[in-house]
């Protein structure tokens, strides 16, 4: 089946090369194949054609590195607010800077708005990290072990010697390297530079006095989640090691500097300071909630029809049908409020659009338009719809035959509603509360606190660093996921 979906995949990145958010384009590539994990440089998808970029006077004078800074905070959703836990993650950053081969180099680390498994690192030294990745770490050797690493890349010039000239993979990559998926997957780095980033982070781990075996549980948690969020998800490119063989060396890199059981971990600190950490999308930038995808920043909710999958990218919401022949793409749409939805649709956004298919619509009171566009394999049907603080665009694609295109398109188009004060009051994003074992709490017994989430055994056990069977003892501290609006106690 992939390799007939990315036949439709081509012909759709045809008609999508126009669209202002090349993010989203490159996120809607990833429903077949990689998706989840991070579209590479040697996608299958054609690179769009690319447009005008709208400069201000203050943004000419902006450096290239300024520039490049900005469009991974763009495409991560921003700056996590958190000084407490920004402390924690600059401490560990200075801490190991000063260990290493490079002591004289400096770097500033940015905690990232993304429930996404990620981190990045930029030639100039600026380092990324997701609150998605901080989550699954137990202790701060386990995070040590990711900063370590992107110290290593930026200390070996790896995205200099990769991108002569300074250019940047245009995909979100930004000269970076992303550790998403199910290992540290460096989209265009070597397998011998992945490989010489271990080796560089666990000699500074070790030397700061970290527990170089933080790799090999991160490693763990990284691969187990990635499971949880796609059991049948495609192998990271094979230019780089394979978990199973990532965790060889990780373990042989801790065998040189200690066992098992003895270097620094912080787990008491560590699960201080994610105590009350947003888990997953935030609902102010829209969350999915089983088949429901729900925004309370615009003030909408959004539903699919039974046997599709849902999952975010940036501001990008990605759905794919069962046997891969529908697809939808649900992203924010920059249209000025004196243009009305009409003429936006006729802009030419987007090819081969059906002019005479353009059709004005109220959804639930909602303001949107409609229209339609056909090619060989695929036929798709456009919704915009306009809200008090902005608008969305869903391009639904359906390979004809399926089913009646009209009526699934209606159907979905029909699940747009306007929520109310006080679902909007209600939708409080998820948080990690970190509570104590009691005398009689099991894994299964406290998981059953966390309804909030699918899978909430599973999850319980991948969040904790626990194995299936493993017992609790009491006094031990453990994370749940819950949605009762749990703040972090001040740190004394």
């Amino acid at each position: 089946m992939a390799s007939a979906v990315f036949v439709g995949m081509r012909f759709i990145a045809r008609q999508l090369r126009r669209f202002r958010y090349v993010a989203g384009l490159a996120a809607f590539a990833c429903v077949v194949g990689v998706w989840p994990a991070a579209v590479s440089r040697n996608s299958q998808m054609p690179a769009p054609v690319p447009g005008p970029v709208a400069t201000t006077n203050k943004g000419d004078f902006l450096s290239a590195e300024r520039r490049e800074e900005l469009r991974v905070l763009d495409a991560n959703g921003g700056v996590y607010q958190d000084a407490q836990l920004q402390g924690l993650v600059a401490d560990i950053v200075e801490r190991l800077a000063a260990s290493s081969d490079r002591p004289d180099l400096r770097y500033r680390v940015v905690i990232l708005n993304s429930p996404a498994v990620n981190a990045f690192s930029l030639p100039s030294g600026r380092l990324y990290v997701t609150r998605g990745l901080i989550a699954l770490a137990n202790d701060a050797s386990e995070l040590a072990a990711v900063l370590s690493h992107e110290i290593g890349h930026v200390i070996s010039r790896h995205a200099l010697l990769q991108a002569p000239g300074g250019h940047v993979d245009p995909f979100g990559g930004f000269g970076a390297r992303a550790f998403a998926g199910s290992n540290f997957a460096l989209v265009g780095f070597s397998r011998t530079q992945e490989v010489e980033a271990d080796n560089i982070g666990a000699r500074m781990s070790a030397r700061a006095g970290y527990d170089p075996y933080g790799t090999v549980r991160l490693l763990n948690a990284v691969s187990r989640n990635a499971q949880l969020r796609a059991p049948a998800a495609d192998e990271a490119p094979s230019s780089h090691p394979a978990t199973a063989d990532r965790i060889n060396i990780a373990q042989s890199n801790a065998r040189r500097y200690t066992v098992p059981g003895v270097a620094e971990r912080d787990a008491a600190v560590m699960l201080a300071n994610v105590d009350g950490l947003v888990y997953g999308d935030d609902p102010n930038e829209g969350v999915v909630r089983g088949r429901q995808f729900l925004h309370a920043g615009l003030g909408f909710r959004f539903a699919v029809p039974q046997g599709y999958s849902l999952t975010r990218s940036g501001d990008a919401l990605l759905g794919l049908r069962g046997g891969g022949g529908e697809m939808l793409l649900l992203e924010p749409a920059a249209i000025p409020r004196e243009q009305n939805l009409r003429d936006y649709l006729a802009s030419g956004w987007m090819e081969n659009l059906d002019p005479r298919s353009i059709a004005e619509a109220s959804l639930h009171g909602l303001p949107a338009a409609t229209a339609s566009a056909e090619g060989s394999q695929w036929s798709f049907r456009i919704l915009v719809v306009r809200f008090d603080k902005g608008a969305m665009r869903l391009i639904f694609a359906a390979k004809p035959g399926t089913r009646d295109v009209d009526r699934a398109f209606r159907e979905l188009a029909d699940t747009f509603r306007p929520m109310t004060a006080a679902e909007i009051a209600e939708a409080k994003p998820l948080r990690l509360r970190v509570v104590t074992v009691q005398p009689g709490d099991s894994p299964a017994k406290l998981a059953r606190r966390m309804a909030a989430v699918d899978r909430p055994l599973e999850r319980f056990l991948v969040l904790n660093g626990l194995s299936a069977g493993q017992t609790l003892k009491p006094g031990d501290k453990v994370k749940l996921i819950t949605q009762d609006g749990h703040v972090r106690p001040a740190v004394k």
